[in-house]
């Protein structure tokens, strides 16, 4: 096997999941650190040979028991600092729902909740970011 003697990212996977019906985003509030007890996008670590997109639905199924389909890429997230852990790369999607859903909390995730669009809490990571790449927010200080 060939060892490449650069350093490599994490890599990790977030979803958005957007209840159309009620323009809401689904959050969960973190159980573990960094940013324990801070609300987040549902996401996580991508395994050895996963798709990002298989581990951001495995992450979602794990952190909030709702099953989603095919997302659509929002886009890469790998800016230094965005995580306290250490240089983290982050693939997210869009999941767009059309009509509610229920989630409960799962594996990483001591709550989960729907919040508005235009009230969202104070969030972990750079995960208004990605909600605002993504065109759910408007984009401030990007």
């Amino acid at each position: 096997m060939y060892e490449y003697a650069y350093p490599r990212p994490a890599l990790s996977s977030d979803a958005l999941v957007h209840d159309v019906s009620k323009n809401r985003v689904l959050l969960i509030k973190r159980k573990n650190p960094p940013f324990q007890g801070k609300w987040a996008l549902p996401g996580g670590f991508v395994e050895e040979y996963e798709l990002p997109e298989q581990a951001c639905r495995r992450e979602l199924k794990e952190e909030t028991d709702l099953d989603v389909s095919e997302g659509k890429m929002v886009g890469v997230f790998g800016e230094k600092g965005r995580d306290p852990r250490g240089w983290m790369v982050s693939v997210a999607f869009l999941f767009t729902l059309t009509q509610p859903a229920t989630a409960r909390a799962g594996s990483d995730s001591s709550e989960v909740a729907w919040f508005s669009l235009s009230d969202l809490p104070e969030l972990a990571f750079d995960h208004q970011k990605m909600l605002q790449q993504a065109g759910l927010i408007e984009n401030h200080n990007l």
